[in-house]
């Protein structure tokens, strides 16, 4: 077998991508190996500027490329309505029903002790400190069906009564498919699934 060194560890790099098996990544390997030079540097100059050019909002922990995403910098967005998510993608999922106006908190994760996740790895605390500083009356919570998101929902839940907030908590029906993650439904479920929210208690 001839092996290539540096054909088999750009590979490797790929395989490591969520969702990239072997075969796939040695296609990928070979198809950029047939590329031009001027789309290799472009690629290669993108991947290695990433981290430098797209930050965490210091808001909502949306990805953006300025310290205020364009929702949080947003005046027409309705602020005094927050959507809690787990992921960016989540995000990108419910402003594609466009039925949804307000402004958006990203978690990061959902509580999962057997993943090793706890409640200190995703930003409730940052959640919470966000409350207490704006006039918030409703906190809507926008989980895909999982027992994670229902552990977390309950966990935030209890935390945000404990220190008094007032407003409204809802959280999305299940008009998605129970086996579906919300980055994955389509939008006119999704958009129902929003429009029929329901208060916890």
């Amino acid at each position: 077998m001839n092996n290539i060194q540096s054909l088999d560890k750009l590979t490797q790099i790929i395989s490591r991508l969520p969702g990239i098996g072997t075969r796939t990544a040695m296609r990928l390997a070979l198809y950029l190996f047939d590329c031009d030079d001027e789309y290799l540097k472009e690629f290669s100059e993108v991947l290695s500027s990433l981290h430098e050019n797209i930050k965490l909002c210091n808001i909502c922990y949306s990805l953006s490329d300025n310290d205020i995403c364009d929702i949080c910098s947003n005046d027409k967005r309705e602020h005094n309505k927050i959507c809690i998510v787990e992921s960016y993608p989540d995000m990108l999922a419910i402003e594609k029903t466009e039925e949804y106006n307000g402004v958006y908190h990203i978690l990061g994760g959902l509580i999962s002790p057997l993943k090793g996740i706890g409640i200190s790895d995703i930003r409730i605390r940052e959640l919470i400190e966000r409350v207490n500083k704006n006039n918030i009356e409703e906190i809507m919570i926008a989980f895909s069906a999982s027992l994670e998101a229902d552990t977390t929902a309950s966990y935030i839940y209890k935390t945000l009564k404990e220190n008094n907030f007032s407003g409204k908590v809802t959280r999305i029906t299940y008009g998605i498919s129970l086996a579906s993650d919300i980055e994955n439904a389509d939008s006119r479920s999704l958009a129902r699934s929003i429009l029929d929210r329901v208060e916890m208690n």
